[in-house]
Protein backbone atom coordinates (compact mmCIF):
# COMPACT_ATOMS: atom_id res chain seq x y z
CA UNK A 1 0.00 0.00 0.00
CA UNK A 2 1.15 3.39 -0.69
CA UNK A 3 2.58 5.47 1.78
CA UNK A 4 1.30 8.94 1.74
CA UNK A 5 3.68 10.32 3.90
CA UNK A 6 6.84 8.81 2.16
CA UNK A 7 8.12 9.79 -1.07
CA UNK A 8 9.79 6.82 -3.80
CA UNK A 9 12.86 7.80 -6.38
CA UNK A 10 14.31 6.82 -8.90
CA UNK A 11 17.30 7.44 -11.03
CA UNK A 12 17.82 6.10 -14.50
CA UNK A 13 21.85 5.95 -15.15
CA UNK A 14 23.89 4.98 -18.19
CA UNK A 15 25.08 1.85 -16.25
CA UNK A 16 23.35 1.66 -13.05
CA UNK A 17 19.57 2.31 -11.71
CA UNK A 18 19.52 3.29 -8.19
CA UNK A 19 16.02 3.30 -5.83
CA UNK A 20 14.89 4.92 -2.53
CA UNK A 21 12.67 5.51 0.06
CA UNK A 22 12.19 8.53 2.06
CA UNK A 23 10.15 10.11 4.56
CA UNK A 24 10.37 13.54 6.23
CA UNK A 25 10.63 14.62 9.81
CA UNK A 26 8.26 17.27 11.46
CA UNK A 27 11.51 19.39 10.96
CA UNK A 28 11.38 18.85 7.79
CA UNK A 29 14.92 16.79 7.61
CA UNK A 30 14.91 14.02 4.80
CA UNK A 31 15.01 10.29 6.06
CA UNK A 32 16.17 7.69 4.44
CA UNK A 33 14.58 4.37 4.74
CA UNK A 34 15.20 2.07 2.32
CA UNK A 35 17.63 2.08 -1.00
CA UNK A 36 18.95 -0.09 -3.72
CA UNK A 37 21.41 -0.08 -6.55
CA UNK A 38 21.25 -2.38 -9.86
CA UNK A 39 23.87 -2.74 -12.21
CA UNK A 40 23.36 -3.32 -15.23
CA UNK A 41 25.70 -5.51 -18.00
CA UNK A 42 27.44 -4.14 -21.34
CA UNK A 43 28.87 -1.60 -22.57
CA UNK A 44 26.83 1.33 -22.16
CA UNK A 45 27.60 3.56 -25.11
CA UNK A 46 25.23 0.46 -26.84
CA UNK A 47 22.30 1.47 -27.06
CA UNK A 48 20.67 -1.50 -29.12
CA UNK A 49 20.25 -3.38 -25.43
CA UNK A 50 19.77 -0.88 -22.93
CA UNK A 51 15.85 -0.76 -22.64
CA UNK A 52 15.99 -4.63 -22.22
CA UNK A 53 18.26 -4.76 -19.44
CA UNK A 54 17.06 -1.14 -18.20
CA UNK A 55 13.55 -3.44 -17.91
CA UNK A 56 15.29 -6.10 -16.09
CA UNK A 57 17.24 -4.01 -13.90
CA UNK A 58 13.84 -1.48 -12.51
CA UNK A 59 11.86 -4.64 -12.07
CA UNK A 60 14.49 -6.08 -9.64
CA UNK A 61 14.86 -2.67 -8.38
CA UNK A 62 11.04 -2.36 -7.67
CA UNK A 63 11.05 -5.63 -5.88
CA UNK A 64 13.42 -4.84 -3.70
CA UNK A 65 12.59 -1.12 -2.47
CA UNK A 66 9.15 -2.46 -2.54
CA UNK A 67 8.08 1.02 -4.37
CA UNK A 68 5.08 -0.39 -6.57
CA UNK A 69 1.97 1.66 -6.72
CA UNK A 70 4.10 4.60 -4.48
CA UNK A 71 4.20 7.81 -5.97
CA UNK A 72 7.35 8.26 -7.48
CA UNK A 73 9.85 10.75 -8.84
CA UNK A 74 12.55 9.45 -11.49
CA UNK A 75 15.50 11.38 -13.17
CA UNK A 76 17.08 10.89 -16.77
CA UNK A 77 20.58 11.30 -17.07
CA UNK A 78 22.39 14.07 -18.35
CA UNK A 79 23.26 13.02 -21.65
CA UNK A 80 20.04 12.98 -23.82
CA UNK A 81 19.06 16.30 -22.59
CA UNK A 82 19.79 19.61 -24.47
CA UNK A 83 20.58 22.28 -21.87
CA UNK A 84 21.29 25.88 -22.67
CA UNK A 85 22.06 29.04 -20.69
CA UNK A 86 19.90 32.24 -21.99
CA UNK A 87 20.40 35.77 -21.12
CA UNK A 88 17.09 37.55 -21.36
CA UNK A 89 16.14 41.60 -21.49
CA UNK A 90 14.26 42.52 -18.60
CA UNK A 91 10.58 41.35 -18.67
CA UNK A 92 7.42 40.58 -16.49
CA UNK A 93 4.69 38.38 -16.81
CA UNK A 94 3.24 36.59 -19.12
CA UNK A 95 5.91 37.67 -21.44
CA UNK A 96 8.50 36.26 -20.09
CA UNK A 97 7.34 32.36 -21.02
CA UNK A 98 6.57 34.07 -24.75
CA UNK A 99 10.02 35.06 -24.68
CA UNK A 100 11.30 31.55 -23.21
CA UNK A 101 9.68 29.91 -25.73
CA UNK A 102 10.96 31.92 -29.07
CA UNK A 103 14.26 30.93 -27.58
CA UNK A 104 13.49 27.79 -27.56
CA UNK A 105 12.87 27.43 -30.84
CA UNK A 106 16.07 29.53 -32.02
CA UNK A 107 18.13 26.93 -29.53
CA UNK A 108 16.92 23.84 -29.17
CA UNK A 109 18.24 21.65 -32.19
CA UNK A 110 14.59 19.59 -32.39
CA UNK A 111 11.28 20.83 -33.63
CA UNK A 112 9.74 21.47 -29.94
CA UNK A 113 6.96 19.47 -30.92
CA UNK A 114 8.72 16.60 -31.13
CA UNK A 115 10.57 17.50 -27.66
CA UNK A 116 9.32 17.69 -24.00
CA UNK A 117 11.44 20.93 -22.85
CA UNK A 118 10.82 23.14 -19.44
CA UNK A 119 12.96 26.16 -18.48
CA UNK A 120 14.39 27.59 -14.80
CA UNK A 121 15.38 31.46 -14.18
CA UNK A 122 18.48 31.10 -12.59
CA UNK A 123 19.69 35.06 -11.52
CA UNK A 124 18.24 38.38 -12.20
CA UNK A 125 20.91 41.13 -12.32
CA UNK A 126 20.83 44.59 -10.90
CA UNK A 127 19.68 46.31 -14.18
CA UNK A 128 16.56 43.54 -14.90
CA UNK A 129 18.53 41.06 -17.14
CA UNK A 130 17.83 37.52 -16.73
CA UNK A 131 19.33 34.30 -17.40
CA UNK A 132 17.56 31.06 -17.81
CA UNK A 133 18.35 27.70 -18.10
CA UNK A 134 16.78 25.29 -20.85
CA UNK A 135 16.41 22.08 -21.26
CA UNK A 136 14.92 19.82 -24.02
CA UNK A 137 14.66 15.98 -24.59
CA UNK A 138 13.22 14.36 -27.30
CA UNK A 139 9.78 12.49 -26.72
CA UNK A 140 10.66 9.17 -28.11
CA UNK A 141 13.35 7.83 -25.42
CA UNK A 142 11.54 10.32 -22.57
CA UNK A 143 8.33 8.32 -23.31
CA UNK A 144 10.10 4.75 -23.74
CA UNK A 145 12.19 5.36 -19.93
CA UNK A 146 8.73 6.26 -18.53
CA UNK A 147 6.92 3.23 -19.93
CA UNK A 148 9.79 0.92 -18.37
CA UNK A 149 9.26 2.10 -15.03
CA UNK A 150 5.45 2.37 -15.29
CA UNK A 151 5.99 -1.38 -16.25
CA UNK A 152 6.84 -2.26 -13.28
CA UNK A 153 4.08 -0.85 -11.32
CA UNK A 154 5.36 2.17 -10.47
CA UNK A 155 2.99 5.32 -9.92
CA UNK A 156 5.36 8.17 -11.61
CA UNK A 157 4.24 11.96 -10.71
CA UNK A 158 7.75 13.44 -12.51
CA UNK A 159 10.98 13.36 -13.97
CA UNK A 160 13.99 15.60 -13.20
CA UNK A 161 17.14 15.73 -14.86
CA UNK A 162 19.94 14.22 -13.40
CA UNK A 163 22.36 16.97 -13.28
CA UNK A 164 19.38 19.57 -11.64
CA UNK A 165 18.82 17.20 -9.36
CA UNK A 166 22.43 16.97 -8.00
CA UNK A 167 22.23 20.78 -8.07
CA UNK A 168 19.13 21.22 -5.69
CA UNK A 169 20.51 18.03 -3.52
CA UNK A 170 23.85 19.83 -3.27
CA UNK A 171 22.25 23.37 -1.86
CA UNK A 172 20.28 20.90 0.71
CA UNK A 173 23.38 18.99 1.62
CA UNK A 174 26.44 21.47 1.61
CA UNK A 175 24.62 24.64 2.64
CA UNK A 176 27.60 26.00 4.38
CA UNK A 177 29.44 26.15 1.03
CA UNK A 178 29.54 29.64 0.24
CA UNK A 179 32.29 30.02 -2.17
CA UNK A 180 32.53 29.15 -5.89
CA UNK A 181 32.34 25.00 -6.44
CA UNK A 182 32.20 22.49 -8.66
CA UNK A 183 30.71 18.88 -8.86
CA UNK A 184 32.10 16.52 -11.24
CA UNK A 185 29.46 13.48 -11.46
CA UNK A 186 31.72 10.73 -13.28
CA UNK A 187 29.25 8.43 -14.58
CA UNK A 188 29.34 5.37 -16.82
CA UNK A 189 28.67 7.28 -20.22
CA UNK A 190 29.13 10.98 -19.74
CA UNK A 191 30.46 13.44 -16.65
CA UNK A 192 27.94 16.13 -15.56
CA UNK A 193 29.62 19.23 -14.26
CA UNK A 194 27.73 21.68 -11.74
CA UNK A 195 28.83 25.13 -11.41
CA UNK A 196 27.39 26.51 -7.98
CA UNK A 197 27.79 30.14 -6.90
CA UNK A 198 25.87 31.43 -4.41
CA UNK A 199 22.13 31.03 -5.86
CA UNK A 200 23.59 30.66 -9.09
CA UNK A 201 24.54 27.49 -11.98
CA UNK A 202 25.89 26.63 -14.35
CA UNK A 203 25.92 22.82 -15.57
CA UNK A 204 27.75 20.95 -19.02
CA UNK A 205 27.92 17.21 -20.06
CA UNK A 206 30.96 16.04 -21.17
CA UNK A 207 31.00 12.39 -22.77
CA UNK A 208 33.97 11.53 -20.69
CA UNK A 209 32.79 8.67 -18.99
CA UNK A 210 33.41 5.29 -16.97
CA UNK A 211 32.60 3.73 -20.05
CA UNK A 212 35.63 5.29 -21.78
CA UNK A 213 37.50 4.11 -18.96
CA UNK A 214 37.06 0.44 -19.40
CA UNK A 215 36.61 0.50 -22.85
CA UNK A 216 40.88 1.90 -23.01
CA UNK A 217 41.81 -0.92 -20.33
CA UNK A 218 39.88 -3.56 -22.53
CA UNK A 219 41.66 -2.49 -25.60
CA UNK A 220 44.69 -2.25 -24.21
CA UNK A 221 44.79 -5.93 -22.36
CA UNK A 222 42.70 -7.31 -25.67
CA UNK A 223 39.93 -8.40 -23.10
CA UNK A 224 36.51 -8.28 -23.25
CA UNK A 225 34.41 -5.19 -21.44
CA UNK A 226 32.69 -7.04 -18.79
CA UNK A 227 36.56 -8.42 -17.93
CA UNK A 228 38.21 -5.12 -18.27
CA UNK A 229 34.72 -3.49 -15.95
CA UNK A 230 35.77 -6.35 -13.18
CA UNK A 231 39.63 -5.64 -13.14
CA UNK A 232 39.32 -1.99 -12.74
CA UNK A 233 36.76 -2.41 -10.15
CA UNK A 234 38.63 -4.74 -7.82
CA UNK A 235 42.26 -3.56 -8.86
CA UNK A 236 41.92 -0.57 -10.54
CA UNK A 237 43.29 3.12 -9.58
CA UNK A 238 44.25 6.40 -10.99
CA UNK A 239 48.31 6.16 -11.35
CA UNK A 240 50.15 9.02 -9.27
CA UNK A 241 52.24 11.86 -11.44
CA UNK A 242 55.76 12.23 -10.46
CA UNK A 243 58.14 10.54 -8.45
CA UNK A 244 55.94 7.94 -7.09
CA UNK A 245 56.86 4.05 -6.95
CA UNK A 246 54.57 1.80 -9.03
CA UNK A 247 52.77 -0.97 -7.90
CA UNK A 248 54.66 -4.35 -7.73
CA UNK A 249 52.03 -5.62 -9.99
CA UNK A 250 52.88 -5.05 -13.73
CA UNK A 251 49.69 -5.71 -14.92
CA UNK A 252 47.86 -3.43 -12.43
CA UNK A 253 50.54 -0.46 -12.53
CA UNK A 254 49.49 -0.81 -16.75
CA UNK A 255 46.14 -0.51 -15.82
CA UNK A 256 46.40 2.28 -13.34
CA UNK A 257 48.59 4.19 -16.31
CA UNK A 258 45.29 3.78 -18.86
CA UNK A 259 43.29 4.89 -16.14
CA UNK A 260 45.62 7.64 -15.71
CA UNK A 261 45.33 8.97 -19.36
CA UNK A 262 41.50 8.72 -19.44
CA UNK A 263 41.12 11.16 -16.48
CA UNK A 264 43.71 13.29 -18.29
CA UNK A 265 41.42 13.64 -21.36
CA UNK A 266 38.48 14.62 -18.76
CA UNK A 267 40.74 17.21 -17.31
CA UNK A 268 41.47 18.48 -20.28
CA UNK A 269 37.74 18.93 -20.88
CA UNK A 270 37.18 20.18 -17.26
CA UNK A 271 39.36 22.70 -17.74
CA UNK A 272 37.87 24.09 -21.20
CA UNK A 273 34.41 24.17 -19.69
CA UNK A 274 35.81 26.48 -16.47
CA UNK A 275 37.42 28.46 -19.13
CA UNK A 276 33.91 29.02 -20.96
CA UNK A 277 32.27 29.29 -17.68
CA UNK A 278 33.96 32.32 -16.96
CA UNK A 279 34.51 34.43 -20.00
CA UNK A 280 31.23 33.22 -21.69
CA UNK A 281 29.14 32.90 -18.90
CA UNK A 282 30.59 35.25 -16.60
CA UNK A 283 31.25 33.32 -13.53
CA UNK A 284 34.27 32.85 -11.52
CA UNK A 285 36.63 30.25 -11.06
CA UNK A 286 35.72 27.18 -8.52
CA UNK A 287 37.18 27.39 -5.07
CA UNK A 288 36.37 23.93 -4.51
CA UNK A 289 35.96 20.64 -6.14
CA UNK A 290 33.65 17.85 -5.55
CA UNK A 291 33.34 14.44 -7.28
CA UNK A 292 30.24 12.30 -7.05
CA UNK A 293 28.99 9.35 -8.64
CA UNK A 294 30.14 6.04 -9.65
CA UNK A 295 33.48 7.03 -11.10
CA UNK A 296 34.39 9.07 -7.60
CA UNK A 297 35.15 5.46 -6.17
CA UNK A 298 38.43 4.97 -7.97
CA UNK A 299 41.23 4.58 -6.04
CA UNK A 300 43.62 8.00 -6.04
CA UNK A 301 41.06 10.22 -8.09
CA UNK A 302 40.61 12.74 -5.73
CA UNK A 303 44.75 13.26 -5.66
CA UNK A 304 44.75 12.95 -9.44
CA UNK A 305 42.27 16.36 -9.53
CA UNK A 306 43.93 17.82 -6.90
CA UNK A 307 47.47 17.82 -8.34
CA UNK A 308 45.67 18.88 -11.75
CA UNK A 309 43.66 21.45 -10.56
CA UNK A 310 45.32 22.62 -8.00
CA UNK A 311 42.41 23.08 -5.80
CA UNK A 312 41.23 21.13 -2.71
CA UNK A 313 39.09 18.08 -3.93
CA UNK A 314 36.43 16.14 -1.55
CA UNK A 315 34.64 13.55 -2.25
CA UNK A 316 31.01 14.64 -2.38
CA UNK A 317 28.39 12.80 0.19
CA UNK A 318 25.54 12.93 -0.90
CA UNK A 319 24.11 11.82 2.40
CA UNK A 320 25.39 14.85 4.19
CA UNK A 321 22.20 15.95 6.48
CA UNK A 322 19.82 12.88 5.65
CA UNK A 323 19.11 11.09 8.53
CA UNK A 324 19.37 7.06 8.68
CA UNK A 325 16.37 5.11 9.34
CA UNK A 326 17.49 2.06 11.86
CA UNK A 327 17.00 -0.39 9.12
CA UNK A 328 19.52 1.11 6.77
CA UNK A 329 23.49 -0.09 7.60
CA UNK A 330 25.13 3.59 8.35
CA UNK A 331 28.47 1.94 6.25
CA UNK A 332 27.26 0.58 3.50
CA UNK A 333 25.21 4.31 3.00
CA UNK A 334 28.31 6.18 3.31
CA UNK A 335 30.30 3.75 0.94
CA UNK A 336 27.33 4.82 -1.92
CA UNK A 337 26.75 8.33 -0.72
CA UNK A 338 28.76 9.98 -3.28
CA UNK A 339 26.71 8.04 -5.97
CA UNK A 340 23.55 8.89 -4.30
CA UNK A 341 23.06 12.90 -4.82
CA UNK A 342 20.66 12.64 -7.64
CA UNK A 343 17.91 10.61 -5.38
CA UNK A 344 18.38 13.17 -2.68
CA UNK A 345 17.79 15.85 -5.08
CA UNK A 346 14.47 13.96 -6.17
CA UNK A 347 13.16 13.57 -2.82
CA UNK A 348 13.50 16.83 -2.27
CA UNK A 349 11.19 17.13 -5.65
CA UNK A 350 8.41 15.01 -4.00
CA UNK A 351 8.52 16.80 -0.54
CA UNK A 352 8.46 20.38 -1.47
CA UNK A 353 10.11 23.31 -3.54
CA UNK A 354 13.33 23.33 -4.73
CA UNK A 355 16.02 25.77 -5.85
CA UNK A 356 15.37 24.61 -9.42
CA UNK A 357 12.16 22.61 -10.31
CA UNK A 358 12.32 21.83 -14.55
CA UNK A 359 10.25 18.78 -15.00
CA UNK A 360 10.57 16.97 -18.45
CA UNK A 361 6.94 15.54 -18.91
CA UNK A 362 6.32 12.34 -20.77
CA UNK A 363 2.61 11.89 -23.20
CA UNK A 364 1.28 9.45 -20.90
CA UNK A 365 1.99 11.60 -17.81
CA UNK A 366 1.11 14.55 -19.31
CA UNK A 367 -2.26 12.72 -20.51
CA UNK A 368 -2.92 11.28 -17.07
CA UNK A 369 -2.76 15.08 -15.96
CA UNK A 370 -4.73 16.73 -18.52
CA UNK A 371 -7.71 14.42 -17.82
CA UNK A 372 -7.49 14.89 -14.11
CA UNK A 373 -7.38 18.49 -14.69
CA UNK A 374 -11.10 17.62 -16.98
CA UNK A 375 -12.54 14.96 -14.31
CA UNK A 376 -14.69 17.20 -13.37
CA UNK A 377 -16.36 18.13 -16.35
CA UNK A 378 -16.31 14.91 -17.61
CA UNK A 379 -18.27 13.35 -14.46
CA UNK A 380 -21.07 15.93 -15.24
CA UNK A 381 -21.27 14.71 -18.84
CA UNK A 382 -21.64 11.27 -17.51
CA UNK A 383 -24.63 12.40 -15.67
CA UNK A 384 -26.20 14.29 -18.59
CA UNK A 385 -25.47 11.14 -20.54
CA UNK A 386 -26.98 8.94 -18.04
CA UNK A 387 -30.26 10.70 -17.74
CA UNK A 388 -30.59 11.29 -21.13
CA UNK A 389 -30.36 6.82 -21.26
CA UNK A 390 -32.93 6.73 -18.47
CA UNK A 391 -35.24 8.60 -20.24
CA UNK A 392 -35.00 6.91 -24.14
CA UNK A 393 -35.37 3.84 -21.82
CA UNK A 394 -38.23 4.92 -20.32
CA UNK A 395 -39.68 6.48 -23.43
CA UNK A 396 -38.65 3.69 -26.17
CA UNK A 397 -40.08 0.40 -25.91
CA UNK A 398 -37.74 -0.73 -28.50
CA UNK A 399 -34.64 0.12 -27.12
CA UNK A 400 -34.74 -3.91 -25.83
CA UNK A 401 -34.54 -5.26 -28.99
CA UNK A 402 -31.70 -3.11 -30.06
CA UNK A 403 -29.72 -4.46 -26.81
CA UNK A 404 -30.46 -7.82 -27.78
CA UNK A 405 -29.44 -7.36 -31.53
CA UNK A 406 -26.10 -6.11 -30.45
CA UNK A 407 -26.01 -8.96 -27.51
CA UNK A 408 -26.12 -11.60 -30.13
CA UNK A 409 -23.36 -9.16 -32.43
CA UNK A 410 -21.28 -9.20 -29.59
CA UNK A 411 -21.67 -13.20 -28.89
CA UNK A 412 -20.79 -13.91 -32.09
CA UNK A 413 -17.43 -11.54 -31.90
CA UNK A 414 -16.53 -13.23 -28.75
CA UNK A 415 -16.46 -16.95 -30.62
CA UNK A 416 -14.34 -15.33 -33.30
CA UNK A 417 -11.72 -13.83 -30.51
CA UNK A 418 -12.04 -17.16 -28.99
CA UNK A 419 -10.26 -18.67 -32.29
CA UNK A 420 -8.04 -16.31 -32.89
CA UNK A 421 -7.02 -16.46 -28.68
CA UNK A 422 -6.38 -20.50 -29.23
CA UNK A 423 -4.53 -19.53 -32.65
CA UNK A 424 -2.23 -17.22 -30.89
CA UNK A 425 -1.52 -19.49 -27.70
CA UNK A 426 -0.45 -22.29 -30.52
CA UNK A 427 2.12 -19.94 -32.12
CA UNK A 428 3.22 -19.12 -28.55
CA UNK A 429 3.70 -22.60 -27.66
CA UNK A 430 5.72 -23.13 -31.17
CA UNK A 431 7.95 -20.01 -30.03
CA UNK A 432 8.75 -21.44 -26.71
CA UNK A 433 9.77 -24.26 -28.72
CA UNK A 434 12.54 -22.51 -31.46
CA UNK A 435 13.46 -20.42 -28.86
CA UNK A 436 15.25 -23.82 -26.98
CA UNK A 437 16.32 -24.92 -29.99
CA UNK A 438 18.15 -21.41 -30.64
CA UNK A 439 19.64 -22.05 -27.54
CA UNK A 440 20.90 -24.93 -28.06
CA UNK A 441 23.06 -23.57 -30.93
CA UNK A 442 23.72 -20.41 -28.96
CA UNK A 443 25.45 -22.55 -26.92
CA UNK A 444 27.20 -24.41 -29.72
CA UNK A 445 28.57 -21.28 -30.76
CA UNK A 446 30.14 -20.10 -27.63
CA UNK A 447 31.37 -23.21 -27.17
CA UNK A 448 33.61 -22.97 -30.39
CA UNK A 449 35.69 -20.47 -29.23
CA UNK A 450 36.47 -22.19 -26.05
CA UNK A 451 39.94 -23.67 -26.19
CA UNK A 452 41.56 -20.54 -28.34
CA UNK A 453 40.41 -18.40 -25.08
CA UNK A 454 42.23 -21.32 -23.29
CA UNK A 455 44.99 -21.58 -25.39
CA UNK A 456 45.35 -17.60 -25.63
CA UNK A 457 45.35 -17.33 -22.25
CA UNK A 458 48.46 -20.46 -21.23
CA UNK A 459 50.45 -18.35 -24.33
CA UNK A 460 50.12 -15.29 -22.08
CA UNK A 461 51.41 -16.78 -19.30
CA UNK A 462 54.94 -17.19 -21.15
CA UNK A 463 57.87 -14.94 -19.60
CA UNK A 464 60.63 -17.03 -21.59
CA UNK A 465 61.71 -19.75 -23.52
CA UNK A 466 62.93 -21.83 -20.91
CA UNK A 467 59.94 -24.10 -20.63
CA UNK A 468 58.01 -25.38 -23.84
CA UNK A 469 54.77 -27.81 -23.66
CA UNK A 470 54.56 -30.71 -26.24
CA UNK A 471 51.23 -32.21 -24.53
CA UNK A 472 47.77 -30.30 -23.77
CA UNK A 473 44.97 -32.92 -23.10
CA UNK A 474 42.27 -32.65 -20.78
CA UNK A 475 41.32 -35.80 -18.74
CA UNK A 476 38.23 -36.88 -17.35
CA UNK A 477 37.71 -37.96 -13.80
CA UNK A 478 41.76 -38.28 -14.14
CA UNK A 479 41.95 -40.22 -17.20
CA UNK A 480 42.49 -39.23 -20.66
CA UNK A 481 39.51 -39.20 -23.00
CA UNK A 482 41.94 -39.13 -26.17
CA UNK A 483 43.84 -41.59 -27.70
CA UNK A 484 47.80 -41.02 -26.63
CA UNK A 485 49.72 -39.55 -29.46
CA UNK A 486 52.01 -41.90 -29.52
CA UNK A 487 51.90 -45.85 -28.59
CA UNK A 488 52.84 -47.35 -25.60
CA UNK A 489 52.92 -44.72 -22.75
CA UNK A 490 50.67 -45.40 -19.54
CA UNK A 491 48.84 -42.84 -17.73
CA UNK A 492 49.69 -43.58 -14.40
CA UNK A 493 48.68 -39.81 -13.29
CA UNK A 494 47.03 -39.24 -10.40
CA UNK A 495 43.53 -37.51 -10.21
CA UNK A 496 43.31 -33.58 -9.18
CA UNK A 497 43.03 -32.85 -5.66
CA UNK A 498 39.56 -31.11 -5.78
CA UNK A 499 38.20 -35.03 -7.29
CA UNK A 500 37.89 -36.04 -3.64
CA UNK A 501 34.27 -34.20 -3.71
CA UNK A 502 32.73 -36.40 -6.42
CA UNK A 503 34.02 -39.33 -4.33
CA UNK A 504 32.49 -38.89 -1.42
CA UNK A 505 29.46 -37.69 -3.23
CA UNK A 506 29.71 -41.34 -5.16
CA UNK A 507 29.69 -43.15 -1.95
CA UNK A 508 26.52 -40.76 -0.67
CA UNK A 509 24.29 -42.28 -3.42
CA UNK A 510 24.41 -39.15 -5.57
CA UNK A 511 25.42 -39.24 -9.24
CA UNK A 512 28.78 -37.73 -9.00
CA UNK A 513 29.66 -34.89 -11.87
CA UNK A 514 32.55 -35.88 -13.59
CA UNK A 515 35.43 -33.91 -13.07
CA UNK A 516 37.64 -32.42 -15.84
CA UNK A 517 41.62 -31.63 -15.66
CA UNK A 518 43.89 -29.97 -17.77
CA UNK A 519 47.37 -31.57 -17.81
CA UNK A 520 50.26 -30.01 -19.57
CA UNK A 521 53.55 -32.05 -20.12
CA UNK A 522 56.31 -30.38 -20.85
CA UNK A 523 60.22 -29.36 -20.67
CA UNK A 524 62.41 -27.19 -18.89
CA UNK A 525 65.54 -26.72 -19.49
CA UNK A 526 68.75 -25.51 -17.34
CA UNK A 527 68.56 -22.30 -16.30
CA UNK A 528 69.88 -19.88 -14.08
CA UNK A 529 66.77 -18.56 -12.25
CA UNK A 530 66.24 -21.40 -10.17
CA UNK A 531 65.87 -24.43 -11.91
CA UNK A 532 62.76 -25.56 -11.38
CA UNK A 533 61.65 -22.27 -10.20
CA UNK A 534 60.42 -21.48 -13.65
CA UNK A 535 57.98 -24.04 -13.70
CA UNK A 536 56.15 -23.28 -10.32
CA UNK A 537 56.15 -19.87 -11.36
CA UNK A 538 54.23 -20.47 -14.60
CA UNK A 539 51.85 -23.22 -13.13
CA UNK A 540 51.53 -20.64 -9.95
CA UNK A 541 50.23 -18.37 -12.95
CA UNK A 542 48.09 -20.69 -14.27
CA UNK A 543 46.06 -21.32 -11.05
CA UNK A 544 45.30 -17.11 -10.80
CA UNK A 545 43.30 -17.74 -14.35
CA UNK A 546 39.62 -18.25 -14.68
CA UNK A 547 39.61 -21.04 -16.83
CA UNK A 548 41.30 -23.08 -13.74
CA UNK A 549 39.59 -23.81 -10.10
CA UNK A 550 42.70 -24.21 -7.68
CA UNK A 551 42.29 -21.81 -4.88
CA UNK A 552 44.63 -23.74 -2.47
CA UNK A 553 47.51 -23.86 -5.25
CA UNK A 554 49.97 -22.24 -2.86
CA UNK A 555 49.38 -24.58 0.21
CA UNK A 556 49.33 -27.94 -2.10
CA UNK A 557 51.71 -27.49 -4.98
CA UNK A 558 52.59 -30.29 -5.33
CA UNK A 559 49.45 -32.17 -5.68
CA UNK A 560 49.48 -29.98 -9.01
CA UNK A 561 53.17 -29.67 -10.29
CA UNK A 562 55.52 -32.58 -10.88
CA UNK A 563 58.46 -31.55 -11.99
CA UNK A 564 62.19 -33.47 -12.22
CA UNK A 565 64.94 -31.59 -10.91
CA UNK A 566 67.71 -30.84 -12.72
CA UNK A 567 70.69 -32.66 -11.25
CA UNK A 568 71.62 -34.50 -14.35
CA UNK A 569 74.80 -32.38 -16.07
CA UNK A 570 74.69 -34.08 -19.26
CA UNK A 571 70.84 -33.34 -19.96
CA UNK A 572 69.64 -30.04 -21.80
CA UNK A 573 65.72 -30.66 -20.44
CA UNK A 574 63.75 -32.63 -17.30
CA UNK A 575 60.74 -33.29 -17.80
CA UNK A 576 57.37 -31.75 -16.08
CA UNK A 577 53.51 -32.19 -15.60
CA UNK A 578 51.09 -29.60 -14.71
CA UNK A 579 47.42 -30.78 -13.81
CA UNK A 580 44.87 -27.88 -13.29
CA UNK A 581 41.21 -28.49 -12.51
CA UNK A 582 38.96 -26.79 -15.49
CA UNK A 583 36.21 -24.61 -13.90
CA UNK A 584 34.08 -24.32 -16.50
CA UNK A 585 35.15 -26.90 -19.25
CA UNK A 586 33.43 -27.67 -22.22
CA UNK A 587 31.13 -31.22 -22.11
CA UNK A 588 33.75 -33.11 -23.27
CA UNK A 589 32.49 -36.41 -25.15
Amino acid sequence: MADPTSIAVISLGSQRVSGAFFGKTPGGDLILKRYEIVELDGDPSVDASRLPQLKLALQELASKVKIKGQKTWCSVPGHPVFSRFVKLPPVHGDKLAQIVEFEARQNVPWQLDEVSWDYEVVSKSELGEIEVVLAAMKCEPLNEMHAEVASCGVNVIGMDVGPLALYNAFRYSYPDVDEPALIVDMGARSTNLVFVEGDRFFTRNLLVGGAAVTNAIAKEFGISFAEAERQKRSQGFVALGGAVEDHPDEGVNAMSKVMRNSMTRLHAEIMRTITFYRSQQGGSAPKRVFLAGGGSGAGYIAEFFAEKLKLPVEIYNGLRGVQMDRGVSADAAQMDAPALGELVGLALRGMGSCPCEIELVPGPLASARDAARRAPALILSGICIMGALAASIFWFKSASAVVETRSAALQAESGQLTNLANQIRQLDAKQEDLRVRSAQLEQAVTDRSWWAHLLNDLNQQFDNDLIWLPVIEVLKDGKPITKALWGGEENNSRPAANTSNASSNSRAGAPAAPVYTLRLQGLYRKNDKGEQKVVYDFASKLAKLDAFNAPDFEAKRDTYVKVDSGVDEVRYAYHFEIKMPLRNPLQFQ
